[in-house]
C-alpha cells in the first residue's frame, strides 16, 4: 500500500475550489488503495457551517492541532485565523503553520509520496524538508506561479525579495520529484525553469458533475437572510426576478478585474448585476456602484446553496487582471461550467483563460472596453445551449475520475 500525504493550506471543511479540489484527490486516493492522509489548517477563508458540521473536528495528539475525518480520509488542522485579519498577523500566521504542519508531518507515520500546492510557495519549502527527513519524495503542485503571479501584480517589489523567492522556486522545483500544473501556459513557463526533462506533468484541475438539471427549483436565501425563496431555472420575465442576471461569485480581489464588470452595466437597467462573496476590493466595489439599483451585493453562501446561485443566474462574469494571465487560471470556471452556465470572461485573448473558454463553447472572452457590448450580444444568444456544450467539454476532459485518475498513477511511479 502507498502512503500518501497531503500538505495543502487550505483543505475541507474550508469551501474554496482548492480546498474542494484536495479532498476530492485525497478521498479518490483512497478509495484506490493508498493510505491517505492530510495535514491543513482549520477553515478560515470561506467559512461553511453545513460542511463543518459534517467534518467536525477534535483535538489531536498536540493541544494546538485538532483532527478531522473526511470520507475515511484522516485530517490534521492547524489552527489559522481568519484570512481578513491585519496582514502583518496573517504572515505570522502563515510562519506559524510552516513550522507545525512540518512536525507533524514527521509524527503522523510513513510517507512514500507527499503532495503539496500553491499557494503559497513556501509550502514547498517544508515539502522538502519532510522528504529530506522521512526519505520520501514529493509532487508540487503548482495552481499559481510564484513569485510570478504576486510580482505582475505589484504586490512584490522589492528586488531583494523577488530573487530570494525566485531562488526557492527553483530550488523547490530541483528537489521535487515532479511538477503538475494547470494549464498549457503555466507549463511552458515551468519547464523553462527545470531541468530535468519530463519532470513538468501538465494536469488540470477537474469538474464534479452529477448529470442532473443543477439549480432546478433550488432554495436561496433572500438579500435579507429571511425564509429562502423558491427560483427555478427559467423564470417568468414578467416576474420581479426576470432581468437577466449577470452573476459573480468568490473572492472580490484586484485580480478578479471586477471593476469593469460594474461599469459595463451602468448603462443596462434592464441588467441585474450580483455579487456573491467577499473580499479586499468590495468596498470599492460598493462604492463604485453607489447610486445604482440594478447592482446586489450578499456575502459567501453554503455549498449547498450554490444551485440556488445557479438557478438565479443567466451569466457568470470570470474577470483576470491582464498581468496574472500566464500565472494561473479561475478554478471556478470548471464548477461554471459544470453547472451547465455560459461565461463572459475578461482577460487577455492569448492567455489560458480565454483559449479554454473558446475551446469549451461553453461562453465567450472578451475585453474591458468590450464587455458591456458583448452582454448585449449574449442575451440574444442561446444560452442554454452554450451552457450544455461547456458542460460536455468539462464532463469529457475534465472530470474527477479522470483526473485523479493521472495523479493516482503519478503516485504508482514515484512510489
Amino acid at each position: 500500500m502507498k502512503n500518501v500525504v497531503i500538505l495543502s493550506l487550505i483543505f475541507s471543511p474550508d469551501n474554496v475550489s482548492t480546498a474542494q479540489i484536495m479532498a476530492g484527490l485525497a478521498e479518490d486516493l483512497k478509495k484506490g488503495g493508498c493510505g491517505v492522509k492530510v495535514v491543513s489548517t482549520t477553515p478560515h477563508f470561506h467559512r461553511d457551517p453545513s460542511l463543518e458540521a459534517e467534518q467536525p473536528m477534535r483535538w489531536a495528539f498536540w493541544p494546538s492541532v485538532r483532527k478531522s475525518d473526511y470520507h475515511g480520509v484522516r485530517v490534521y488542522h492547524v489552527p489559522m485565523p481568519d484570512k481578513s485579519i491585519w496582514s502583518p498577523l496573517r504572515l505570522l500566521s502563515w510562519i506559524w503553520f510552516h513550522v507545525v504542519s512540518t512536525f507533524v508531518c514527521l509524527f503522523i507515520g510513513k510517507i512514500d509520496v507527499l503532495i503539496t500546492c500553491t499557494p503559497p510557495i513556501t509550502i514547498g519549502f517544508g515539502a522538502w524538508l519532510v522528504g529530506v527527513l522521512k526519505r520520501c519524495r514529493y509532487v508540487f503542485n503548482v495552481q499559481e506561479v510564484y513569485p510570478d503571479i504576486a510580482v505582475n501584480l505589484g504586490y512584490m517589489k522589492n528586488r531583494l525579495v523577488i530573487r530570494f523567492f525566485q531562488w526557492l522556486e527553483r530550488f523547490i522545483y530541483k528537489h521535487a520529484a515532479a511538477v503538475t500544473t494547470i494549464t498549457p501556459a503555466m507549463y511552458e513557463k515551468i519547464v523553462g525553469r527545470v531541468a530535468e526533462k519530463g519532470k513538468v506533468r501538465l494536469i488540470p484541475n477537474y469538474v464534479e458533475v452529477d448529470g442532473g438539471d443543477n439549480g432546478q427549483d433550488a432554495r436561496f436565501p433572500s438579500a435579507t437572510g429571511e425564509t429562502p425563496v423558491v427560483l427555478v431555472k427559467r423564470r417568468d420575465a414578467a416576474s420581479p426576478r426576470g432581468s437577466f442576471t449577470v452573476t459573480y461569485a468568490g473572492n472580490m480581489g484586484v485580480p478578479q478585474n471586477l471593476g469593469v464588470l460594474v461599469e459595463a452595466v451602468r448603462g443596462m437597467p434592464d441588467v441585474r448585476l450580483l455579487f456573491v462573496g467577499d473580499g479586499g476590493d468590495r468596498k470599492r466595489l460598493e462604492k463604485l456602484a453607489e447610486g445604482m439599483d440594478n447592482v446586489e451585493f450578499r456575502g459567501y453562501r453554503p455549498l449547498s446553496e450554490m444551485p440556488g446561485v445557479y438557478a438565479e443566474s443567466d451569466l457568470f462574469y470570470v474577470g483576470q487582471d491582464a498581468q496574472a494571465a500566464s500565472d494561473g487560471i479561475p478554478s471556478k470556471i470548471y464548477r461554471i461550467l459544470g453547472a451547465r452556465k455560459p461565461l463572459v470572461v475578461v482577460a487577455p485573448p492569448d492567455g489560458d483563460l480565454a483559449a479554454f473558454v473558446r475551446a469549451s463553447g461553453g461562453g465567450v472572452a472578451t475585453t474591458d472596453d468590450g464587455l458591456a457590448d458583448t452582454i448585449r450580444q449574449m442575451r440574444t444568444m442561446d444560452l442554454a445551449a452554450m451552457g450544455e456544450a461547456g458542460y460536455r467539454y468539462v464532463k469529457e476532459g475534465f472530470s474527477r475520475e479522470k483526473i485523479t485518475g493521472m495523479y493516482a498513477a503519478l503516485v504508482e511511479e514515484l512510489a
